[in-house]
């Protein structure tokens, strides 16, 4: 079998869990706002073009507004000054973005506390029951 055919039927088996950590796009998703005399962003809008009616009885699509670093995004590394000789998003090697991952699931803390707040100690709890994170790993945690 293929790796690409083992992932697939991994993933479709559970035997990897995949995670989406998008957020969703709304009127109220937070944006940077910068001090004066900086730029700033627009804040996200929807724009129905039309719903299954006069305007396009067989389609529903919107014209989306916002600026490019709303909500859940890849920042290219030429964003910022430090690597504005560094590559693009067109240029950055998908297997930079893929990493091993341990997620710490919160849930129920912070189910039963809406103030909950990750700290420090339940990272180093965590390594303590199960080992340091994998190099070059990331760490992801749940709470809902």
């Amino acid at each position: 079998m293929s790796v690409l055919r083992s992932l697939v039927q991994s993933v479709r088996d559970g035997a990897i869990e995949v995670i989406d950590l998008t957020a969703p796009l709304s009127s109220g998703t937070p944006i940077l706002r910068l001090p004066e005399p900086f730029g700033n962003t627009i804040p996200f809008r929807l724009e129905e073009i039309s719903r299954y009616d006069d305007r396009g009885p067989a389609w529903y699509w919107n014209d989306i507004h916002t600026g490019e670093h709303t909500g859940t995004h890849f920042d290219a590394p030429v964003h910022w000054v430090t690597a504005r000789d560094g590559q693009d998003v067109s240029q950055v090697p998908p297997s930079s973005l893929l990493a091993p991952a341990v997620v710490l699931d919160f849930a129920a803390e912070a189910g039963k506390d809406p103030d909950f707040l990750l700290r420090v100690d339940h990272v180093k709890e965590w390594e303590r029951a199960h080992g340091p994170l994998p190099d070059g790993g990331w760490l992801l945690y749940r709470t809902g």
